[in-house]
């Protein structure tokens, strides 16, 4: 009798146990023609933890940029539902850039992976990171989106797979923060020129071609699309951001991407250099 009793609650815990190779991630969550899943992706730097916050598309659909452009909804994540969590920052790869008849969209195509940084309240106790996302996808017509997911992260109940691995090259290939300035992986901000009528011109070491340049304001909002300049010497990238009217007084944030690499920088006012 003890034997058998043994021989079922093995079984039991098998039943129970994770499958090998299985991968801490919530269920996709269908909202129209998008679906929405968290996927634990372990330790990152300084303590956090990395989840990637992972959106799928079906074909021809489209879904947003922080900063959309000429058209579109930026995407809105709320967390306050979440247990033993302090922080959540939101990591952005760098957006395709897309024109229409609206303008210029900054977008997602696919699948895109959002990394999230989590800083517990508790170091080393569980998290539950609970999150509901407000976001905007598009095929001819636009249409609102939401998702509510919520994953456990315990502190040892993560096990490595292909769905981390790729949070965590979705981490290494987001955009670089450097100073105005500096160069990460061949890229840089070389110059900022103020022109009479306001149109700031932006001048960039890329040293492969077909850089895009994605503009929004110091804090976050609406800046007008970056323009590229034809013609460009070797090794460099010009464009033009249409001002109309008065510069925005937290300055400019700048992400240039290229081939897969990309570095964000912060411009103040002060770093704008008026010409004629």
């Amino acid at each position: 009798m003890p034997r058998l009793c043994f021989s079922v609650l093995f079984a039991v815990a098998l039943l129970l146990a994770p499958s090998a190779g299985a991968e801490p991630a919530s269920p996709w969550i269908e909202d129209g023609a998008s679906a929405l899943r968290l996927v634990d992706a372990g330790e990152g730097e300084g303590g956090a933890r990395i989840v990637g916050l992972a959106i799928r598309l079906e074909a021809g659909w489209k879904t947003y940029w922080r900063q959309p452009g000429d058209s579109g909804v930026p995407p809105q994540f709320d967390f306050s539902r979440s247990e033993n969590v302090g922080e959540v920052t939101v990591v952005f790869p760098a957006p395709e850039r897309m024109t229409d008849e609206a303008g210029v969209a900054n977008v997602y195509h696919g699948e895109v992976l959002l990394p999230l940084k989590v800083r517990p309240k508790t170091p080393g106790a569980p998290v539950r990171l609970a999150v509901t996302a407000d976001y905007g996808v598009c095929e001819k017509v636009c249409v609102p989106a939401q998702a509510q997911a919520a994953l456990e992260l315990a502190p040892d109940g993560f096990f490595p797979g292909p769905a981390a691995a790729a949070v965590h090259r979705a981490l290494a290939s987001a955009p670089k923060r450097v100073a105005f300035g500096a160069e990460a992986d061949g890229l840089a901000i070389a110059a900022i020129r103020r022109r009479a009528n306001d149109e700031i011109e932006v001048t960039a070491k890329a040293p492969a071609p077909g850089a895009n340049l994605f503009a929004e304001t110091g804090d976050g909002g609406f800046a007008p699309s970056p323009q590229p300049v034809p013609d460009a010497p070797a090794g460099e990238a010009r464009f033009r951001i249409p001002f109309t009217g008065a510069l925005p007084q937290s300055g400019l944030r700048l992400t240039l991407a290229v081939k897969g690499r990309a570095i964000e920088v912060a411009a103040p006012l002060d770093a704008l250099v008026r010409t004629p």
